[in-house]
């Protein structure tokens, strides 16, 4: 399913939750993304704003989050690390909370991951914390797509050390997912022949 359909059923979802005003900040944040995001690919070859809006329909679909700042952070949570947007343009364009929680998932290369992840979950009231796994989740099931076996064994490896212990402190069904998608990934490293 293209990324166009899977927001178009993720709007029809949230217009039974939201309002006219709060749906419509949704779709500026889905323009914002497409915008920052044109060009770019994920590993499987698809376009990278369907991993924002898959993000974004995780929250909502199953795990019944329908916070519009929650949403709108979901969608645009990659585009300061990928385009030229920042952080104040984000609060210009929606609100400082907005942008706090998307800078707070936004990784930085000179600060480890680690650190990143206890920042996050330090901000718990913000709601970045659930963002943060969805978004894992949503790597770790098309984990087994990318032609790159490194990064593959990589995710496992980093899922296992920080991912999944932040998911049993946060949420037993995305803990329970990401183990699911961990066998997933096992099994097929072990196809592939990888040490």
């Amino acid at each position: 399913m293209g990324y166009e359909q899977i927001f178009k059923e993720l709007t029809e979802r949230l217009a039974t939750e939201l309002t006219e005003g709060e749906l419509a900040t949704v779709g500026r944040a889905f323009e914002v993304a497409r915008s920052a995001h044109a060009g770019q690919r994920r590993d499987e070859g698809t376009p990278y704003i369907v991993h924002p809006v898959r993000v974004a329909a995780a929250l909502v679909n199953e795990l019944g989050v329908f916070n519009p700042r929650l949403v709108c952070a979901a969608l645009l949570h990659d585009v300061i690390e990928d385009s030229a947007i920042t952080r104040e343009q984000i609060a210009e364009m929606f609100d400082q909370q907005t942008a706090e929680v998307v800078w707070l998932l936004t990784k930085l290369e000179d600060v480890s991951l680690a650190d990143y992840l206890s920042a996050i979950e330090a901000a718990g009231a913000t709601g970045a914390p659930i963002v943060k796994l969805c978004d894992r989740l949503d790597n770790l099931r098309f984990l087994t797509c990318s032609p790159r076996t490194e990064k593959i064994h990589r995710y496992i490896r980093t899922t296992k050390t920080y991912y999944l212990p932040m998911a049993a402190r946060t949420n037993k069904y995305v803990y329970d997912q990401m183990e699911l998608m961990l066998e997933a990934a096992r099994i097929h490293v072990e196809a592939l022949g990888s040490p």
